[in-house]
């Protein structure tokens, strides 16, 4: 018969490894079901005049920051890549370079306001310096 020390020794190592491998395999599942999930967050849509209108993708250009890469949908079918410039108030369209001015209300003001951050309404920065 095993004496009482072995099989103490025994089974406290079994659960040391058994708490040691759950240790290191909590992170590596942490990391897989972060990677492997779907977007929470649905694609923006509007109405505009009777058709639904979705940001598909939108991307900022990396040179000019106040133009977005915009992929939409209208009614469901996808657009062509467009090019939306929030400084100057246009649009060019991809296949033939055409350049558009946004109307107002309509698509183009809404990617702008999509992509504009938030800023709290009292900035905290701010001081007021006298001369004397």
């Amino acid at each position: 018969m095993p004496s009482f020390k072995a099989l103490f020794v025994d089974k406290f190592l079994t659960v040391w490894w058994a708490v040691v491998l759950l240790l290191l395999a909590l992170p590596f599942a942490v990391w897989l079901m972060t990677f492997t999930s779907q977007p929470v967050s649905a694609p923006a849509c509007q109405l505009f005049s009777d058709h639904q209108i979705c940001a598909v993708s939108i991307r900022r250009s990396a040179a000019r920051y106040w133009e977005y890469r915009t992929v939409l949908s209208i009614d469901g079918i996808k657009q062509p890549l467009e090019l939306y410039n929030c400084r100057d108030r246009t649009r060019m369209l991809a296949r033939d370079r055409t350049i558009v001015p946004f109307l107002t209300g309509k698509t183009g003001d809404w990617i702008c306001q999509l992509t504009t951050p938030s800023r709290p309404s009292r900035l905290s920065e701010r001081i007021e310096v006298g001369i004397h």
